[in-house]
């Protein structure tokens, strides 16, 4: 009696086993994973914007808590400080991919010229953090005024 083996072919599963292993692969030689990945490892876009009054920042940092924003100015150099937790109460094995950074971040820019510390304002809203940033009266452009003058002979 003769025993014939059979292996049906499954061409669909096939090709997502093949993907799977690829994943795997990838995620392996270049440190992706199922695990979040920490520690400044992302960093938020920001736009800086000047006008005659001053500068405005326009920084993107999407599921960042209000209490988790530090926003600090030290003579020319604005810092933004803050933290993106991972999803509350949730494993990372439920999860078939994480391509969203957590952790802590640090951006500095230095501004061009001199600001008005005393009136720089940070609010934050819908995931963008606007931070406004007077120039110092002293800095801002302003016209100069050109009168005639009399020459000395009266003429």
């Amino acid at each position: 009696m003769s025993t014939r083996l059979s292996m049906q072919h499954e061409p669909i599963r096939d090709l997502a086993s093949m993907r799977d292993e690829l994943d795997r692969m990838f995620r392996t030689s270049l440190g992706w994973g199922r695990e979040p990945v920490e520690s400044n490892a992302w960093s938020p876009e920001l736009d800086i914007e000047e006008t005659d009054e001053g500068y405005v920042l326009h920084i993107e940092m999407p599921g960042v808590k209000t209490d988790d924003i530090s926003v600090d100015l030290d003579e020319d150099v604005l810092s933004i400080d803050g933290k993106r937790e991972f999803y509350e109460e949730k494993e990372t094995e439920s999860f078939r991919r994480i391509e969203r950074r957590f952790g802590s971040f640090h951006r500095a820019v230095r501004l061009p010229g001199r600001v008005d510390a005393d009136a720089v304002r940070a609010d934050y809203r819908d995931g963008l953090l606007t931070v406004t940033v007077p120039k110092a009266v002293e800095a801002r452009p302003h016209r100069i005024e050109v009168t005639t003058s009399r020459d000395e002979s009266g003429s």
